[in-house]
């Protein structure tokens, strides 16, 4: 019983009988060529290949040549025939090694373009939008400006110092104390007697020195200190002196006669040649004017 479930035949199991049929149907069948039957079967049309540009790279250097034009492989482009079999490969000529399909410049130039383009109207936007942002904001009102507080600097006084001559300020100032004291002696003292104590003019050598303006100022000054009522007189404005220029200094205590005005000089320790009596009035000369001390 074979394994499919039919009955052993015996003569499948036979195996010079199966020789001999074996035999039998190779000398009936006839000879067939397996080659010939493929190449008999229509090969499809290759794809179509778009022509190659041919490298424009040249060399100009004489005896150099191009190492991609010479070879057993580089049919040149004026080539007629395949390169390879029309079964295996697709015929046409092939670039070089080292050499691929050309860059597509031209679609590079129009992406750059493209940016560009996208650049400058963001560009254009983004004023538009500031632009407007500027217009429609609210006027915002300006603020004062801050008051300006002008320092004013003190007028500059110029001040010129004179440094005046010391004998012509001590003469302006015995001038001055004259004028002063000679509006008592045409009031109250006019026509009374005082004590002379001294009289002085610039240049007089008396007592051990020469008197100027300064050292006259100076003693007036002195006697004024130490005596009651002290006057100076110009005896240039007064007639009962027979000279002018000298100032007189006097202590002007209205007494009614010489002998009085003698009296306070004995009584103060003066002397004849420092102290003697003396008329003031304005309508009299110089004649009985003077009483000496004995």
């Amino acid at each position: 019983m074979s394994t499919d479930g039919r009955p052993d035949d015996p003569a499948r199991n036979d195996p010079a009988r199966n020789d001999t049929a074996r035999n039998d149907t190779a000398q009936t069948a006839p000879d067939v060529d397996h080659y010939a039957e493929t190449m008999s079967r229509p090969v499809p049309d290759p794809p179509s290949v778009p022509p190659l540009r041919e490298p424009t790279r040249t060399y100009d250097t004489p005896g150099l040549e191009d190492p991609y034009r010479s070879g057993p492989h580089y049919a040149g482009p004026t080539s007629s025939g395949p390169l390879y079999a029309p079964t295996q490969y697709p015929s046409g000529p092939y670039p070089p090694p080292g050499y691929g399909p050309a860059p597509a410049g031209g679609a590079g130039r129009a992406v750059l373009l493209g940016l560009a383009i996208a650049c400058v109207i963001g560009l254009a936007v983004a004023a538009v939008v500031v632009w407007m942002k500027v217009v429609n904001a609210p006027d915002e009102k300006t603020a004062d400006p801050a008051p300006t507080v002008v320092t004013q600097a003190p007028p500059t006084h110029t001040v010129t110092s004179v440094v005046a001559d010391p004998e012509t300020d001590a003469a302006g100032r015995l001038r001055d104390q004259a004028t002063a004291d000679a509006a008592d002696f045409r009031g109250a003292l006019a026509d009374r007697w005082a004590a002379q104590i001294s009289a002085r003019r610039p240049g007089l050598y008396a007592d051990g020195r020469t008197w100027d303006n300064q050292t006259i100022l100076a003693e007036f000054e002195s006697s004024r200190s130490r005596y009651p009522q002290v006057r100076l007189i110009d005896s240039s404005e007064w007639p009962v002196f027979s000279e002018s220029g000298w100032w007189v200094t006097v202590s002007a205590q209205g007494f009614a006669s010489a002998d009085d005005a003698l009296a306070w000089c004995r009584g103060n320790g003066l002397d004849k040649d420092h102290c003697f009596a003396k008329l003031i009035s304005s309508s009299r000369g110089p004649e009985g004017s003077t009483l000496y001390q004995k």
